[in-house]
C-alpha cells in the first residue's frame, strides 16, 4: 500500500492516483494536520505532498511528519517528497530550508549529468516544462545527488541512496489541479502578481514523463524486500 501524505486537502496525487488505479496498488491519503500517520508495518511506499506551510513553521504535525520520513527512510522504504514534501525530506536528512526565488507557474527544469544515468530519471527530456509553486528553497543535503536544477533554484531534483527522491516541483498535477489552485489561492496570486498562468501544459511530454517516472518510482523495493528476495536488483538501466 501507498501511504500518502497530505498537507492541504487540495493537494493530492493527481496524475499519479491512475497510475496506481492502472498498476492495481491500493493507496491511502493521510491528512498530516488532522490525521494519524500510518505506521511503518502499514505501507510499502510513501509519498509526501506539497502544501502552503513552511518546514520551518511550528505545526507539531510538521514534526510527526518529518519524523515518519526519518523512519522510513532508515527503514529503507521508497520515499517521495513533492514541493513541501521535498523540503521537509532536506531538512530530516540535515540541510537548511529558507526563503529563495518564487516559482508559480511553468518553469523549465535541466537534468544534472547523474541524472542521466538514474533510473527515474534518465528517460526525461533533458529540459522539461513542470508547474511550480513555492517560495523556499533548501541547500542539497549531504551525501545527495542533485538531479535537476534551473536558472531560479539551482537544487529542484535530488535523491539519497537509490529510494529517497526529492521533487521541488509538481510532476503530478492535472490541469483541473491547476485550476482548482488558481481559484483556491487567486488572493495571493494577484497579491504576488502571478497573472495569467496556464492550465493547460505548455510541454507536450510532460504527461508521458509524469506517469512513466511514478511507476518506476513504484518499481523501486524496500530494503525489507531486497532481502527477502536475496538480493535481487531494482534499479538497473
Amino acid at each position: 500500500m501507498v501511504a500518502a501524505v497530505r498537507n492541504i486537502e487540495i493537494e493530492g496525487l493527481g496524475l499519479w492516483e491512475e497510475v496506481l488505479r492502472e498498476e492495481g496498488i491500493d493507496y491511502r491519503y493521510y491528512d498530516a494536520y488532522k490525521d494519524e500517520l500510518p505506521k511503518l508495518d502499514e505501507f510499502s511506499h510513501l509519498v509526501v505532498l506539497g502544501g502552503p506551510q513552511s518546514v520551518n513553521d511550528s505545526h507539531k504535525y510538521l514534526v510527526e511528519e518529518m519524523e515518519l520520513i526519518e523512519k522510513s527512510i532508515e527503514k529503507g522504504k521508497p520515499v517521495l517528497g513533492v514541493c513541501l514534501g521535498a523540503q521537509l525530506i532536506a531538512k530530516v536528512l540535515g540541510a537548511k530550508v529558507y526563503k529563495g526565488t518564487s516559482e508559480v507557474g511553468w518553469y523549465n527544469i535541466n537534468l544534472t549529468r547523474p541524472a542521466l544515468v538514474d533510473y527515474l530519471f534518465a528517460f526525461f527530456p533533458k529540459t522539461l516544462k513542470v508547474f511550480q509553486w513555492h517560495e523556499e528553497t533548501f541547500d542539497l543535503p549531504h551525501n545527495c545527488v542533485r538531479l535537476a536544477s534551473n536558472d531560479f533554484n539551482i537544487n529542484q531534483a535530488f535523491k539519497y541512496g537509490s529510494h529517497v527522491y526529492a521533487l521541488q516541483f509538481h510532476l503530478e498535477v492535472t490541469p483541473t489541479m491547476v485550476n482548482h489552485w488558481k481559484e483556491y489561492y487567486k488572493d495571493y496570486l494577484s497579491q504576488k502578481g502571478f497573472t495569467g498562468i496556464p492550465s493547460f501544459v505548455p510541454d507536450g511530454s510532460y504527461f508521458p514523463v509524469s506517469w512513466e517516472f511514478f511507476r518506476r518510482f513504484l518499481q523501486i523495493y524496500s530494503k525489507e524486500e531486497i532481502d527477502e528476495k536475496s538480493g535481487s536488483h531494482y534499479q538497473t538501466l
